[in-house]
């Protein structure tokens, strides 16, 4: 009698783990243009596109598509046509119940489906100006100050800004500025370029353009500030300056990506060097000026 309970515990127990052996992939989210009535965020979807990757590898199983989780559970209301489905919800959540053929128990995973929002620049972007009072045209400017006018009525949730230097930088997502909110113009005026994508960087995106301008004239270097340079730009304590002569007329000040001013300083020599240490870590901007001509150094502070 107990050889006959160990028999029936043992081959229970083995359908036990026959039965949870189906193991689902986790699928892709599918993404479609809206080109269908661009703007009405509805599109059709090939749902079956997923069943690779549920599927993944094994046997003797087959997939269907529900709208609930419960229905994918229970394996009620799957849909008739999966290959041309229409969303009724933008994203949606669609339930994908993977089922053996033999026994082999079920899994369910879930997955979106998703026609990206086509960015609209609702309102032109206004020109950004800033008068410092030193002339020598170089300011620190926040880029994403005229996001809120671009975006206009849309959800900022729902959209993403870059900045470039150049229309083909903006169209191919090449060479971007990294620290938009704290840029130090390269020339004066400067022409921008922001770049509108949706969540999903797919289908559309949006170039707007705009100019940052200050006081003053840009440009202006003399053999000195031609040679003038940091010996490194990655610094634990203390900034090290190479200047071409001695000198006790260079003021040094240190901004942060605010453009607030945390450290100053007058150099004195040709190898002069300027403490830092109280600096918390991160990206800050040094300006060196004597006799109303500039420079900006961009370094790093670990």
């Amino acid at each position: 009698m107990l050889q006959k309970l160990l028999l029936f515990f043992y081959f229970f127990g083995m359908t036990t783990l026959l039965q949870a052996q189906v193991v689902a992939g986790i699928p892709d989210d599918l993404i479609e243009c809206d080109v269908n009535n661009p703007g009405d965020q509805t599109e059709v979807f090939d749902l079956t596109e997923t069943e690779t990757q549920i599927i993944n590898g094994q046997s003797n199983v087959v997939v269907s598509y529900h709208p609930t989780s419960g229905d994918a559970l229970g394996n009620n209301n799957a849909f008739p046509n999966p290959e041309n489905f229409t969303n009724t919800a933008n994203p949606q959540l669609i339930f994908a119940r993977l089922q053996s053929t033999n026994g082999q128990g079920w899994e369910v995973v879930s997955f979106q489906i998703i026609v990206p929002l086509i960015p609209v620049v609702e309102n032109a972007p206004e020109n950004l100006e800033i008068i410092e009072g030193d002339g020598d045209g170089e300011a620190i400017f926040d880029l994403t100050a005229n996001e809120s006018t671009v975006l206009g009525s849309q959800d900022r949730f729902l959209f993403l800004f870059d900045y470039y230097r150049s229309q083909e930088d903006a169209d191919n997502e090449e060479n971007v500025i990294t620290t938009p909110e704290a840029f130090a113009n390269e020339s004066n005026p400067q022409t921008i370029y922001g770049r509108m994508n949706n969540l999903e960087r797919q289908c559309y995106y949006e170039v707007f353009t705009f100019e940052i301008s200050t006081d003053g004239s840009f440009g202006i270097n003399d053999a000195f500030f031609d040679a003038a340079s940091l010996e490194a730009t990655i610094v634990a304590s203390e900034l090290r300056f190479q200047f071409s002569e001695n000198t006790s007329e260079v003021q040094a000040a240190v901004h942060n990506v605010a453009g607030k001013t945390v450290v100053v300083s007058t150099l004195v020599g040709n190898r002069p060097t300027m403490s830092v240490t109280g600096l918390a870590s991160g990206i800050y901007f040094l300006k060196l000026q004597k006799e109303g001509v500039s420079k900006t150094i961009r370094f790093i502070k670990q």
